[in-house]
């Protein structure tokens, strides 16, 4: 077989070329983002995982995101309650001064300090978080709560001495029509989901949101402040109870004394049922307690998630560099020897002049 030096080279360039090919792909690999495929057709297996990885990293971090708002409304929401506990322990002190029948105007002042004491409570708890009213419950565009001109406390424009939990097909109170009653029901068991990486799914027969896959963002005010009336006609909830007290010390005369004695025993029913209020306070303010730890250990889950996310998909998408640059050394190293080989294959021999 006679092997020609145009044959030689030929094939030298040939494999000269796939050198310097593979230096350049090296190079790139290098000097880019270390990708090792920019489209689907190039590598179908990588992109199908790749694009299943993405997906789920960007679900994650929507998660991180929800949680993060729930966890900063919930921290509202506990900075607010300290107040109320502030207020309510200053409340209190004013009322054991009054029992305590100062003389003087005293207690006239001692009640309008009181009511003022209630006025600053609707203030607190009519507090935003964003654009969102903290303690309304589902309906976060609108203040929850208000004291009109006759010192009646309202809640999402229902009395709060009128709103009863009734059972399944119990008829409306006198003075109050269907349609309200059933939206004072709704607004007593009202939730408001938002999905924060739980699982989050619909039931397929109600499709209605299955609680266990999501987290119930709702905080209604009139369930920690309570509602409606005991057995005795005195309210149940707190800043009821205290502004209707500081209203009976508002009428005393100059010596501290109340104008009957039925007020005189209604304010000493108001005081003992203040100093017990607060329990349910206490007890709701540990529940946003709890669900805010909840929110904290979720979004510890969530951030170690995203990060176990993002090695997985770089893995996918991208070389490991040690590995490229050794390719990339290699690559040059067999270019550089593919030149010195030139050299030798280069000169013509005696049978291309035969040629």
């Amino acid at each position: 077989m006679r092997v020609t030096t145009n044959s030689t080279i030929r094939t030298y360039r040939s494999s000269l070329a796939r050198a310097t090919v593979s230096q350049y792909n090296a190079m790139n690999l290098v000097l880019s983002d270390g990708r090792l495929f920019n489209s689907f057709a190039e590598s179908p297996a990588r992109a199908t995982e790749s694009y299943r990885l993405h997906s789920s990293y960007a679900r994650n971090q929507t998660h991180q995101e929800t949680n993060s708002t729930m966890i900063s409304k919930f921290e509202a929401a506990h900075s607010s309650m300290q107040q109320i506990s502030d207020q309510y322990k200053n409340a209190l002190e004013q009322a054991m001064k009054a029992q305590n029948t100062p003389t003087g105007g005293a207690l006239k002042e001692l009640g309008e300090t009181l009511k003022g004491v209630a006025e600053s409570m609707v203030y607190t708890l009519n507090s935003k978080y964003g654009d969102k009213y903290v303690f309304a419950g589902a309906d976060g565009d609108n203040a929850p709560f208000e004291l009109d001109a006759n010192g009646e406390l309202l809640y999402r424009g229902f009395k709060v001495s009128e709103i009863v939990k009734a059972n399944p097909g119990d008829p409306p109170p006198a003075g109050m029509t269907q349609d309200e009653f059933d939206r004072m029901q709704s607004m007593l068991n009202e939730s408001v989901y938002v999905d924060i990486g739980l699982g989050f799914s619909l039931d397929e027969v109600t499709q209605q949101v299955i609680p266990s896959t999501a987290f119930d963002s709702c905080i209604s005010g009139i369930e920690i402040m309570g509602y409606g009336e005991d057995a005795d006609g005195n309210p149940n909830n707190m800043i009821s109870i205290i502004y209707q007290l500081g209203e009976i010390y508002s009428k005393a005369d100059d010596s501290g004394k109340l104008p009957t004695a039925n007020d005189e025993q209604k304010a000493e029913q108001l005081y003992n049922k203040m100093q017990t209020t607060f329990t349910n306070v206490n007890t709701q303010w540990a529940t946003i307690t709890s669900r805010a730890q909840f929110l904290e250990s979720n979004e510890t889950r969530l951030v170690e998630t995203g990060d176990n996310l993002t090695e997985q998909f770089t893995s996918v998408d991208k070389t490991d560099m040690a590995d490229a640059l050794t390719t990339f050394v290699y690559a040059q190293y067999s270019y550089n020897a593919a030149l010195r080989v030139g050299n030798q294959v280069l000169s013509q021999s005696f049978i291309d002049y035969m040629n």
